[in-house]
């Protein structure tokens, strides 16, 4: 029975479908690249995507719409709007939208990307109706949950009823698991599940697209490289990253640095090079190609991520899929599996200016450096066996009784 004493609804299990709907605020082209997997690599399993904010502007979806079955909704709201009374209305009517939409699929199980917004609370509300399976596919980082005052009493008392209303957890490395397992998730319900890179992209780079990339963007062949790569907004610290490489430039005269990303911070971080470095400090901008970026990544020694906060962090998985040593932060959701400290790089603390100086010297020192790069193609290679998105969906759709075991198929 409902709370209002109506008697619950349910999809008859011989009525469902094989399908498996996805409830995303937004689209990324690493949770695109999951969803393909799971449509091409769960046989016999289709796959629908909810979009439940106006992503009207990223125009790489639409031109190149990927096949992950979108639906987007008219009158969804835009992120600009955020913390509004018009945004949770909007959303919680977009929320109804995507219900209708699920009627009509009639899934097998819905997976949410978020409790946090009005769109799949709702759409999690209407499954508990409905007894279909509900997981939670987040990227939460244990890191990063530190509220206090009435922020945190209304968290430490209000996100384990959500978290309990879920099926399953799919999560984001060791620190995502640390995170659900606090709110009450129970451990035999979490299954790994990490947002992923398309690896072949990276594996694939030819020779003739690393000279592309090295004349597009004015890269010096002869020099070995520091790769930054992300948004310029404060919480990156790309200003860190660039007094990090002046105060060891000296030192390592051999050395340039390369910043993929573009946002609100661009030009005092353009103003803060010192000029000894101006012709060593290559700002690329936004690189919507994702083969240059990992042409640059193949044509490069060092990731350095110093990041303040980063719930999950792709660009960790790249890089070490890419060979490269990384020097980030212990904060960094991906840092965990990724980025070991003395073995494949240095982890630093946020904000320790002079500590990631340091440890930027240690990993380009040519005693340590081709070291720190091997090792890091073998964290990438046992984390990509361990940590399978496939095979982490695979095991929650076995959880619930959709499939045999924990394999596709």
């Amino acid at each position: 029975m409902t709370t209002d004493g109506t008697p619950r609804e349910r999809i008859p299990a011989g009525d469902r479908g094989r399908t498996l709907a996805f409830v995303v605020n937004t689209l990324t082209p690493y949770r695109i690249q999951s969803q393909l997997r799971f449509k091409h690599e769960l046989p016999g399993w289709d796959v629908k995507t909810y979009i439940h904010w106006d992503v009207s502007k990223n125009l790489w979806v639409f031109n190149n719409p990927p096949d992950i079955g979108l639906e987007t909704f008219d009158g969804a709201v835009d992120v600009s709007t955020f913390g509004t009374w018009a945004h949770f209305s909007g959303d919680w009517r977009t929320g109804g939208k995507i219900i209708e939409k699920l009627e009509e699929a009639r899934p097998a199980a819905v997976v949410a990307c978020g409790y946090g917004y009005p769109a799949p609370l709702r759409v999690l509300l209407w499954c508990k109706r409905k007894r279909i399976p509900v997981f939670l596919w987040g990227d939460s980082n244990i890191h990063a949950d530190n509220p206090s005052g009435l922020k945190g009493l209304i968290k430490q008392l209000g996100v384990p009823r959500v978290v309990r209303l879920f099926n399953a957890y799919l999560v984001c490395g060791g620190n995502g698991r640390s995170y659900y397992l606090r709110y009450g998730a129970a451990p035999d319900r979490i299954f790994p599940c990490p947002v992923e890179p398309d690896y072949s992209l990276i594996d694939s780079a030819t020779e003739p697209e690393m000279a592309d990339a090295r004349a597009k963007l004015g890269l010096d062949r002869d020099r070995r490289r520091i790769v930054v790569c992300s948004r310029l907004v404060p919480v990156k610290a790309v200003d860190q990253a660039i007094d990090a490489f002046a105060a060891i430039a000296a030192r390592r005269p051999d050395w340039e640095m390369v910043i993929l990303g573009d946002g609100p911070l661009r030009a005092s971080l353009e103003a803060r090079v010192p000029s000894s470095c101006l012709n060593r400090v290559i700002f690329a901008g936004f690189q919507d190609d994702q083969r240059v970026v990992n042409a640059v990544y193949r044509q490069s020694d060092v990731l350095l991520h110093p990041a303040t906060w980063e719930p999950w962090g792709v660009v960790i998985l790249e890089a070490a899929a890419a060979g490269l040593a990384i020097v980030t932060t212990r904060v960094v959701g991906a840092a965990l599996e990724l980025a070991q400290d003395g073995v494949n790089g240095r982890l630093v603390r946020p904000l320790d200016r002079r500590g990631l100086a340091r440890a930027l010297l240690d990993v380009t020192d040519a005693a340590n450096i081709d070291r720190y790069k091997r090792e890091s193609r073998r964290l990438s290679a046992d984390f990509r066996r361990e940590q399978d998105p496939v095979r982490g969906l695979a095991g929650a759709l076995a959880r619930v009784g959709l499939i045999r075991g924990g394999t596709p198929g």
